[in-house]
């Protein structure tokens, strides 16, 4: 196991982008920092147009928290 002395020194040290590339991944991820994919923003789009059409199911609050006493029930 490294101390944080020892991989901040490793980070400084690399030349490997591929390297810092996951550690910047890993620290966006901790910092509870979120982006969408751009397979996932395509998704959201399909579902929003339609929505948009008529053709998506949408529920209420009110219904949405009944489905989930019911499922606990």
């Amino acid at each position: 196991m490294f101390t944080k002395l020892d991989l901040i020194e490793r980070i400084i040290a690399t030349n490997d982008e591929q390297v810092l590339a996951k550690v910047s991944k890993a620290l966006e991820a901790e910092a509870g920092e979120f982006r969408f994919t751009k397979e996932q923003l395509a998704m959201l789009e399909e579902r929003r147009e339609a929505r948009r059409q008529g053709k998506g199911e949408g529920y209420s609050l009110k219904e949405v928290k009944s489905m989930v006493k019911r499922k606990r029930a």
